[in-house]
């Protein structure tokens, strides 16, 4: 017999719910009759469409119920090592990384793993339970890195890695492997969206970033451009957890190759080669970074290989050619001075090579489109304002499409690729061999005079020393500008680290004519200890009197 639920039947207090037709009256399965109820039958049955069954759709398992505890943490750094290996694949397939690579980051990732099996087995389980969410966030941190064994970030540690982490992985690995990139390479490569960075969190598999928590989504949806000095902190902190944590020893920088690909990207002659050799034995420079007892010294970026080959190569540069029009005279043609550089052919054609950014159809690549700004819209034609938004919504907008077929019925993008042959676009390469044939070709003879007059400066002399960016003269801060970028640092903070470099050169070239005048008349000098101590001493107040602008 079917039965139709209703309300309360409420008949000598019966609270039966179910009822049945019999007769046209309606009946409560306890057998009472319903009163006001009766269906009557139709004799010429007209107008019958069938009975209606519906059927109950069994309740779908929430597939998007977001994790806690234990779950979401095992998922945040399962998603996390996603797009580490989506960023070793990107190097490795695209832009001619060994194979080797993307094993040394596998073995590198899981040794920092060992970091986090405390913390998440101390997480919580249960999502509902408050006490244990607290030592799921904080308390588990603290007992995992009481030994001084966690991933410190200055002066505080971090609980969970940050997508910066990734690519300073990449980079330490690039380090293991002396394979000759620089930290401006992965700066670029985040810039112009080659390697997953900004918005990685749209890599991920809708499946799993929508069991993710907002915290974690919050690490990972990162909506900035970093600066080049927070890619120098993040591989700074992971060598220094590296070495403290598991004694990994780093290999210096393949300075060589480095030093090459700088000269020719700066466009001047390979005869600064030598001099950043010696001058690295003279201020005592090493291209490897510090130890981990090191870490706390005060000159941050002096700490850093990369900065101090630059800031060598820098000096090198105005040493045997320098930025003046004064005339210097060489003893020898076979001295590295014997040849002048036309600053302004090389002014002219550095200008020429960054302006192929823009072809000859006026097509903004990638790292063009993210640095815009609003001001740069209202200098931008239609076809350039179609590119940015085209690329706008290819990078922000999330491609995920629900279960709603009229919404296909409206496209927010253009209705198909929007292909314009233009012009040729310059390679980089090519272009920069151009500029190096042009800076050659205007390379002139230098005056050479062996005669010991004093009337005549020899190279080296009348050595300008800018201490801070304002004293800088055009072509002097054209160079500084492209070495502040091949080094990843700030103009002042070049401008800076080449200041306190060449008070270290001049200092040394005070204590050999010190040492050569008490050696003359045979008085002692003091202990070395005394003297390194002192050293130290005036090198950091005259660091601190460059930092106040005294």
């Amino acid at each position: 017999m079917d039965y139709v639920t209703r309300g309360v039947c409420g008949q000598e207090g019966c609270r039966e719910r179910r009822y049945y037709l019999d007769n046209g009256l309606w009946f409560c399965r306890r057998g009472h009759l319903q009163e006001g109820r009766q269906v009557e039958e139709d004799p010429d049955d007209f107008g019958t469409q069938g009975q209606r069954h519906r059927v109950r759709k069994e309740k779908e398992e929430r597939s998007r119920r977001t994790y806690r505890g234990r779950q979401a943490a095992t998922l945040f750094l399962q998603t996390h090592q996603l797009i580490l290996w989506k960023q070793c694949y990107a190097l490795v397939h695209d832009h001619g990384f060994p194979e080797q690579f993307e094993a040394l980051v596998r073995d590198l990732w899981a040794l920092r793993l060992q970091g986090f099996s405390l913390r998440i087995n101390e997480s919580a389980e249960d999502e509902d339970d408050e006490s244990e969410r607290e030592v799921f966030s904080s308390q588990a941190a603290d007992t995992d890195d009481s030994d001084d064994l966690g991933f410190k970030v200055g002066q505080r540690y971090l609980q969970w890695p940050r997508l910066l982490d990734s690519v300073a992985l990449c980079y330490l690995a690039a380090l293991l492997m002396r394979l000759p990139v620089c930290v401006s390479d992965f700066y670029h490569l985040i810039i112009r969206q080659d390697i997953p960075y900004i918005r990685a969190v749209r890599s991920v598999p809708r499946d799993m970033r929508d069991k993710l928590p907002p915290e974690f989504i919050a690490i990972l949806d990162i909506v900035h451009l970093p600066k080049p000095e927070q890619i120098h902190s993040g591989c700074l902190d992971l060598v220094m957890y590296y070495q403290r944590r598991f004694g990994i020893a780093l290999p210096p920088l393949n300075s060589p190759l480095l030093l090459y690909r700088h000269i020719k990207r700066l466009a001047i002659p390979i005869d600064v080669y030598d001099t950043v050799k010696t001058l690295q034995k003279l201020v005592d420079f090493e291209f490897e970074y510090p130890s981990a007892l090191e870490s706390n010294r005060r000159r941050e970026s002096l700490k850093l290989p990369e900065v101090r080959l630059v800031v060598l190569l820098v000096i090198s540069t105005k040493l045997i050619f320098p930025f003046d029009d004064l005339n210097r005279y060489a003893v020898s043609y076979r001295e590295p001075a014997t040849q002048t550089m036309d600053w302004s052919k090389w002014a002219e054609g550095q200008k020429w090579f960054e302006n192929l950014s823009l072809a000859q159809d006026h097509k903004l690549d990638k790292e063009t489109l993210i640095q815009l700004n609003d001001h740069d819209v209202f200098q931008m034609d239609p076809d350039q304002l179609d590119q940015y938004m085209d690329w706008y919504e290819s990078s922000w907008l999330d491609s995920y499409r629900g279960k709603n077929p009229v919404a296909d019925l409206f496209s927010t993008s253009r209705p198909g690729p929007q292909t314009q042959p233009g012009g040729e676009t310059a390679d980089p390469s090519v272009a920069l061999q151009r500029v190096l044939r042009s800076v050659m070709v205007a390379l002139g003879p230098a005056p050479v005079n062996p005669s010991e007059d004093a009337d005549h400066m020899r190279p080296g002399s009348w050595y300008r020393r800018y201490r801070w960016e304002s004293q800088l003269p055009e072509t002097a801060r054209r160079f500084y500008e492209i070495a502040a970028d091949l080094a990843a640092i700030s103009l002042p903070t070049l401008v800076r680290a080449v200041s306190v470099t060449e008070w270290r050169i001049s200092k040394w070239l005070e204590d050999q004519r010190r040492e050569a005048y008490m050696e003359k008349w045979g008085v002692a000098e003091m202990d070395d200890d005394i003297g390194a101590e002192m050293d130290e001493l005036d090198e950091e107040m005259y660091e601190m009197r460059v930092e106040e602008g005294l």
